[in-house]
Parts: C-alpha cells; structure tokens; sequence
C-alpha cells in the first residue's frame, strides 16, 4: 500500500467496480489462476497480509549551485495486515538520507502513514479484480525542516482505487501472461497551499496521482500457457514497467505535473519476492538522473497461515 506516498517520497528523492460481483480475497492478489505481485510506485489491487522489509531508493542530484552533487537514499518499511479478508490496515514508515560532495550527511525520518484497503471485487474466470482505500499521513511525525524526508508540517488524506486485468482469457497465444495493474487517487492537505507576500505558506497542494504496469508473467507462461523450458529460477520471474505520474489538482502549485518511467524485474518465490526496478524521470519536474528501487517482500498469509498471516475475523 501507500503507493502514491512512496512515489511522492522518491520524486522527492528525485528533485512517489460496484457493478461485477463480490467474491472474498485471496493470497497474494490472487484473480482465478492470475498472481499480480506487489509493484513498486504503485500498489497491487489486492487486499493481503505482507511485509515490504526493506524497499530502498536511490539516485544523485545534481548541485545547483551548493557545495556538490548529492546521493539520496530512502529506506522504507511497510505492514499490512487482513482485519477480515476482504479488508486490511496498513502502516508504513522510513528514512531520507542525503550525503553531499563536500557537506553533511542529513536524515530524517518521513511522516507515518496508516491506511485502510477494502476488495471491492474479484472476477475469477477474467482474472479480474479491484479494491478501494483510504491512505492518512500524519503531519509531524516526521523529522521537520530535514531535506532528506518527506516529513510535511501538516498531514494529508488520499482516496484511491486499484484495478488489475490478467490477459489469460483472451485468445492470444503466447500474449495470455500479460497483465495490467492500475492505481488512481485524489489527495487532500490538511492545510492548503497559499500564496503570501514571501511566497507561500506551509501548507501543500491538493494533488492527482495515477500509475499502471504492464506485467509479463513467466510462472503464468510455464503454468498456463506452455512450458518453454525456463527452469525453476526464470520461471519464476516477471518482467515489468510501471509509469506513474502526479500533478496538481489546486492552485497555486508549487510543481507540476511529474511523470517517472520504472522497468524492472520481480522474482517471485513461494513465501517472498524480490525486485527492482529503474527510475527514470520523464520530464524535468521528475527529476534529471536515473535512480533505483529495490524492494524484499514477504507474503505471511504464506509464511504465517495459522497466526500472523491470516485475518483476524471472519476466515
């Protein structure tokens, strides 16, 4: 979860269904045969118990006329957990750290986020399935005035819808393994931004953010599709690219629109994944350098099924 918070955290770095029928949640955003893995910039549609330990970035910033280029990190953590199955609480946090050619090394902790995600559907047969949320970050809970986080003096809450469509049950051959994922939320500021006679006041935009992956699956080709021979370790692996972008939904605004391109791989085991993922800016206000994403995932409900990793009502 908390995919459009986490984008905003590495953009900063770099400058983050009513009508089908219910049906109950399964592991790992499960749709019939179809496993949508957990992407980076953006969250899956599904409702589960995990643990992302440790997502790390990177990337180098340019000077601007300070004392050199700098290396930015960020280290985050996320726990989700199933209240019942078809909906979970997550929270999240992490650490900025900025090392600059020539000064300090700065670090901060960003705000705490917590969240709330409920399975809205899943269509089996057309490996289908959505989910809504509610993502607050708390404003202050962060390390203030720190270049390195994004620790906001004020909060902000996002609304948010998730979305994926595996391709198995089209008629296109070896195509069948693709997938699409899809996230789209609306965030509001506790205070609004203002334009004052200094400039403006410490308050922050509403915005817009919205992201999709494009998803090639290799179990889903060797399992459902043919067996082309890939072995137990490529077998196991998905290709990707997300595009995720934000923009402002008020004014005034103190940037604009960013759009950040991230291919990437996932491996997939039978209790954890692993991936990374490029993070290329595609436009300036995403940034000028490429940085790096990589995330250790654990799936409890795998791990864990008959404690930590099962909901705690209703299972």
């Amino acid at each position: 979860m908390f995919r459009q918070f986490a984008d905003a955290r590495h953009l900063a770095l770099l400058a983050l269904f009513a009508a089908l029928p219910l049906r109950h949640a399964t592991a790992h955003a499960v749709a019939g045969v179809r496993v949508f893995p957990a992407t980076l910039t953006l969250d899956d549609p599904g409702v589960n118990d995990e643990v992302s330990l440790p997502t790390v970035t990177w990337n180098r910033a340019a000077a601007d006329g300070g004392p050199g280029p700098s290396e930015l990190y960020g280290i985050g953590a996320e726990w989700d957990k199933t209240i019942t199955p078809d909906f979970a609480l997550g929270i999240t946090d992490g650490i900025g750290i900025q090392q600059t050619l020539g000064g300090k090394t700065a670090t901060g902790w960003n705000n705490l986020t917590v969240s709330g995600k409920y399975q809205a559907f899943i269509d089996a047969p057309h490996e289908f399935m959505g989910a809504i949320g509610i993502i607050r970050a708390f404003g202050g809970t962060g390390t203030p005035q720190n270049v390195a986080a994004a620790a906001a003096t004020y909060g902000s809450t996002s609304l948010n819808a998730y979305a994926g469509k595996g391709l198995g049950d089209l008629p296109i051959g070896l195509l069948r393994p693709l997938a699409v994922t899809g996230q789209f939320a609306y965030t509001v500021s506790d205070v609004g931004l203002k334009a004052t006679p200094d400039g403006f006041n410490n308050g922050a935009q509403n915005s817009w953010f919205g992201g999709f992956s494009v998803q090639y699956s290799l179990p889903y080709l060797q399992s459902q599709v043919r067996d082309v021979g890939l072995g137990n370790f490529f077998g196991r692996m998905v290709p990707l690219v997300e595009v995720t972008w934000t923009s402002p939904a008020t004014s005034p605004a103190t940037q604009g629109t960013s759009w950040l391109v991230a291919p990437g791989v996932i491996y997939m085991a039978d209790t954890y994944q692993v991936a990374v993922e490029a993070l290329i800016p595609a436009n300036r206000n995403a940034g000028t350098n490429v940085g790096v994403i990589a995330q250790l995932h654990f799936f409890l409900d795998d791990i864990f099924p008959d404690s930590l990793g099962k909901p705690l009502f209703g299972n």
